[in-house]
């Protein structure tokens, strides 16, 4: 009575953590009659797991300048669909809005958000469909130019949509140049 009980439980545990995941199962009858049961599990995550916000302050001392740029996921998210080892796994990969504050003696020069959207004219909309804005950095200060540094990419790619920005501390107006394959050095 007892190892009917024991198995009972057993299949009932068997049975509820087999339901925490969604599966297909497929049975397949061979030539000599005998079957084959292939399972197939869909997984699904997104990446970052969870939404959150990632801020990257630089001060240079000698010129006063503090440059703030927040990255800041999204609901959106763009999937990347595969199969591992006969399972079906759905990779969602959260966009991100950049934030950028430049201020110079604490005075704000620039204060502004960027969108993947804000970047369509420049790629075609089958990539900016597919794609994520997956960062944005500073990158050198030049005389009375800062360059800023931005990539739009297709996830587990190398399909990238690679820009620059340049913002002009005298004019306080912030320029946009896409990067070229020749920058590549």
């Amino acid at each position: 009575m007892r190892k009917n009980i024991l198995i009972l439980i057993l299949a009932f545990l068997l049975f509820a953590c087999n339901s925490q995941t969604e599966k297909k199962t497929t049975i397949i009858k061979t030539a000599d009659s005998s079957a084959v049961v292939l399972v197939n599990k869909k997984s699904e995550k997104f990446v970052p797991e969870t939404k959150g916000t990632v801020k990257f302050d630089t001060i240079i001392a000698d010129r006063k300048i503090q440059i703030i740029i927040k990255r800041t996921d999204l609901d959106s998210h763009v999937i990347n669909e595969y199969e591992e080892d006969g399972n079906k796994q759905i990779d969602k990969y959260r966009d991100a809005e950049i934030s950028l504050t430049i201020k110079q003696n604490s005075q704000k020069l620039l204060d502004t958000i960027f969108t993947k959207k804000q970047f369509s004219k420049y790629a075609d909309k089958g990539f900016m469909d597919i794609a994520i804005f997956h960062n944005y950095w500073f990158n050198k200060l030049d005389k009375e130019k800062i360059e800023l540094f931005g990539v739009i990419t297709e996830p587990e790619t190398d399909y990238t949509m690679d820009f620059y920005h340049y913002f002009d501390l005298t004019k306080r107006k912030l320029t946009f140049v896409q990067k070229t394959e020749e920058d590549e050095d």
